[in-house]
């Protein structure tokens, strides 16, 4: 999800808004292939990437935060500093298949994986973190991550109960 965009298209024509979500996706799509991701859909300045579906992907969290971390400084060199994006992830189960009706399908994935991702995300904004993933997702990852940090537990609308999250600064210097 891109921060501010509600904001930057009220003083740009629509053009120039689309123009700028365009040279967007150019930079993380991309990325989220290169991590084997698979780019579901695009939901007006974000995009719902998938890591595990359509096809099976040995180390999903791994690619999945990998891949957040890679877009957040690729976004940076490409657009600046001035756009900035902010990224949920969260693992779990999800029922992934075509959807649909009237004569429009589209493949996609369905649960409450996919809600609580939404919902990370758009914590970003309230923490300030340029990207946060559940614990869920910390649990799935193979190794640890470097540089990750226990930002505490959240109230997540909509779910019962509260998620730990965790974020990883994707502008620090690697020690590797």
């Amino acid at each position: 999800d891109v921060r501010g965009f509600t904001s930057y298209s009220e003083g740009v024509s629509p053009k120039q808004a689309v123009d700028l979500l365009n040279r967007l996706f150019d930079v993380v799509v991309p990325v989220i292939h290169e991590h084997g991701g698979h780019a579901n859909h695009y939901l007006g300045d974000g995009l719902l990437a998938v890591f595990g579906a359509p096809q099976a992907l040995e180390h999903h969290a791994d690619a999945a935060v990998a891949a957040a971390i890679e877009m957040q400084r690729r976004v940076r060199v490409a657009l600046g500093s001035e756009l900035r994006i902010g990224i949920g992830i969260n693992t779990g189960p999800v029922i992934a298949g075509t959807v649909g009706g009237g004569g429009r399908l589209e493949f996609t994935v369905i649960g409450d994986t996919v809600n609580t991702a939404a919902r990370v995300e758009a914590l970003t904004k309230e923490t300030g973190e340029a990207m946060l993933f559940t614990g869920a997702t910390r649990a799935a990852l193979s190794t640890p991550r470097p540089r990750s940090t226990k930002r505490g537990e959240f109230e997540v609308r909509g779910k019962a109960t509260r998620l730990t999250l965790h974020a990883v600064n994707p502008f620090a210097r690697s020690s590797r």
